[in-house]
C-alpha cells in the first residue's frame, strides 16, 4: 500500500510539471491558463488524497509576504506558515504548484488578502480542494479603489478592484484587525496572547501612519513615477498622486511614454519607482529621457514594517 500509494504521488508530481513545461510553449494564452488549471485541479485531488489527514496543526496559509509579518507578530515564531506566493512572483498572474495546494490541507485556516488576480482565480478551487479549509478575507472593511475603466472598441472593460491595500499603513491597520479576529477564531486557547500583540503591533503600525502624515504633508510635491501601481491607497491615504508607466494594466505604449516624459518635466518628477516582478526596459528608457533614477521599492517584502520605513525615506528622497 505504501509503495503503491508513493508511486502514485511520484507520477502525479511528474505528469504536473510536464504540463507546466508544454503549457509554456502554447501561443494561446487563455486556452492554456484554462486547460493548466483543470489539469493542476484533478491531480491536486490526487495527492491530497494520498496524505493523512493533519491533527493538531498549527500552520496558517497566506496569499502574499506581508501578510506573513502579521501572521508572526501575532502568533509568534512557533507556527507555520505557508505562504502561497513566493518572492519574485506576481500576485496578479502566479499560478500554484500542486505541493502548495496539498500544503494547504494542513493549515487550519487560510487568510485572503482581498482581491489580488491569484485569489479571484485560486480560491474556488482551492475550497473544493480542501472543503474543511476555513478561508478568511482580510480585507474587510476597507474603502476599496476602483481599478481605471477603458475603452476597447464598442465596449468598455471594468477595472475592478486595485488590491494592494497592504502598501498603506493607514489601510494595513483594517487587515491587522481582521487577521487577529481570525486568529483568535481559529486557536481560542492563545487568545489572550494574540491580543497583547496585537495591541503592540497596532500601536507600532499607529505610529508609523502617524509619521507618514506628517511627513508627507510637508512634501513640496507629491507626484511620483511607479512601473506597476501598487501604491494606490499609499497616495490615496496620505494626499499623493501615484502615476503608473504601466498603462491599464499592460506595458506602455510609445504614445504613452510621450505622454510620460511631457507630464514628468511639467511636475518636475525626480525619481522613477520600479519593483522586481517586472520588466525595467520601459522605465528605464524614461528615466533616461528625464535624466532620473530609478530606485527599487518591494512592495512584497516579507519585512513589511522596514519596508514600508525605507519607502517613506524613498519617498522623502524623491519628493523634497
Amino acid at each position: 500500500m505504501i509503495i503503491r500509494k508513493t508511486l502514485r504521488l511520484s507520477v502525479s508530481v511528474f505528469v504536473v510539471y510536464c504540463l507546466l513545461s508544454i503549457s509554456l510553449l502554447s501561443n494561446f494564452k487563455h486556452m492554456k491558463q484554462n486547460i493548466l488549471a483543470v489539469f493542476i485541479g484533478i491531480i491536486t485531488i490526487s495527492l491530497v488524497s494520498c496524505k493523512p489527514p493533519s491533527s493538531g496543526s498549527t500552520s496558517i496559509s497566506v496569499s502574499i509576504q506581508p501578510q506573513k509579518y502579521l501572521v508572526q507578530q501575532l502568533m509568534g515564531n512557533d507556527v507555520s506558515i505557508n505562504v502561497l506566493i513566493p518572492k519574485g512572483s506576481s500576485p496578479a498572474t502566479y499560478a500554484p504548484s500542486p505541493k502548495q495546494i496539498k500544503d494547504l490541507g494542513d493549515s487550519k485556516v487560510y487568510l485572503r488578502i482581498g482581491h489580488i488576480g491569484f485569489e479571484q482565480a485560486w480560491t474556488a478551487r482551492i475550497s473544493e480542494i480542501n472543503p474543511e479549509l476555513k478561508i478568511v478575507d482580510t480585507s474587510k472593511g476597507i474603502a476599496f479603489i476602483d481599478g481605471e475603466n477603458y475603452v476597447h472598441g464598442d465596449h468598455v472593460h471594468k477595472g475592478g478592484i486595485d488590491p494592494h491595500i497592504w502598501t498603506s499603513p493607514k489601510s494595513m491597520l483594517t487587515v491587522l484587525k481582521n487577521t487577529q479576529e481570525a486568529l483568535i477564531n481559529t486557536f481560542p486557547e492563545q487568545k489572550e496572547d494574540i491580543l497583547q500583540r496585537g495591541l503592540q503591533l497596532e500601536e507600532k503600525m499607529r505610529a508609523l501612519d502617524e509619521e507618514f502624515k506628517v511627513k508627507i504633508e510637508k512634501f513640496a510635491n507629491k507626484s511620483f513615477y511607479i512601473f506597476h501601481p501598487a501604491y494606490t491607497y499609499l497616495a490615496r491615504d496620505y494626499g499623493m498622486e501615484q502615476i503608473s508607466i504601466e498603462h491599464k494594466g499592460n506595458e506602455p505604449s510609445a504614445q504613452w511614454l510621450r505622454k510620460l516624459i511631457d507630464k514628468g518635466r511639467e511636475l518636475n518628477i525626480k525619481t522613477i519607482f520600479i519593483q522586481e516582478e517586472f520588466d525595467k526596459r520601459n522605465a528605464e528608457l524614461l528615466a533616461s529621457e528625464l535624466n532620473i533614477p530609478m530606485v527599487q521599492v518591494n512592495p512584497l517584502s516579507e519585512d513589511w514594517e522596514n519596508e514600508m520605513r525605507q519607502t517613506l525615506t524613498k519617498l522623502e528622497k524623491a519628493l523634497e
